[in-house]
């Protein structure tokens, strides 16, 4: 989905940061404070085709086991999309 307004570019944002995180079975956020801090050992993996590791992207477990994953783009900011994808993840939540 895209909100009125937001750039036609963050499907596709979207879209690499839940390939990511379904990759790493864990958050693109601390994905990219990880290659942060290790630069330049780790740094390559910034260049991945279909990765993009910013914050937005969260695995979807079910118990121990990832099962899908989300990623948010568009928000003034990595960690408004971040929250963003931790609330949908929430909201669609069964219980």
């Amino acid at each position: 989905m895209r909100a009125d307004g937001a750039g036609p570019h963050t499907i596709d944002s979207s879209r690499r940061k839940a390939y990511t995180s379904l990759s790493v079975g864990g958050s693109t956020g601390e994905l990219d404070t990880f290659l942060r801090e290790r630069s330049p050992l780790s740094f390559g993996l910034r260049f991945v085709e279909q990765m993009l590791p910013l914050p937005g992207g969260l695995a979807i477990r079910a118990g121990d086991e990832v099962v899908g994953a989300i990623g948010v783009g568009g928000a003034p900011g990595g960690d408004k999309d971040e929250r963003c994808a931790r609330a949908g993840i929430e909201k669609s939540r069964v219980g």
